[in-house]
């Protein structure tokens, strides 16, 4: 038998390359999960900082045990991620960021002649790098929407 018969063989053979295509995608897409081999679920919820909606963002969940993370856009005070985009159940380290332009511009740093605005991050540290902020996924994904309400530290005091 040559190459060509091999090839033969299988070309032949349409119907049932295409059944076992179509099993494995079926199979695929069953209970949310994905090619990664986590089942994921959907996730939503809002954030707010001091009581108003955050209005642009990102939202991180980092896993503390094996699973999904996942990150998505935080836009008006809310987050959706997708079923393909969503989390397993477990236990998970969030972290919120929002970059908001200062009225400043600073030059950019690859190229040091153009002028750029400069942003700082309006979520306090305890939300994000030295995250504070947990949330557990249940099995077959959360009931309600999550909550995520952040408050900013008091001001600290001028030195005089």
């Amino acid at each position: 038998m040559t190459s060509t018969d091999s090839f033969r063989t299988v070309r032949g053979r349409p119907s049932v390359a295409l059944g076992l295509a179509l099993l494995i995608a079926s199979v695929a897409g069953c209970g949310g999960s994905s090619a990664d081999g986590f089942s994921r679920f959907p996730v939503e919820g809002t954030v707010t900082l001091d009581g108003k909606p955050l209005n642009t963002g990102t939202i991180s969940f980092n896993a503390l045990q094996q699973g999904a993370s996942a990150s998505g856009p935080i836009a008006d005070g809310a987050f959706r991620l997708a079923d393909a985009d969503g989390l397993s159940p477990g236990p998970y380290r969030v972290e919120i960021y929002s970059l908001q332009p200062t009225g400043k511009k600073v030059p950019h740093a690859d190229d040091p002649g153009m002028l750029v605005d400069a942003t700082v991050n309006v979520v306090p540290k305890s939300y994000n790098i030295n995250s504070v902020l947990k949330a557990e996924i249940p099995s077959g994904g959360p009931k309600e929407p999550l909550s995520f309400p952040l408050v900013s530290p008091p001001a600290k005091p001028l030195k005089r």
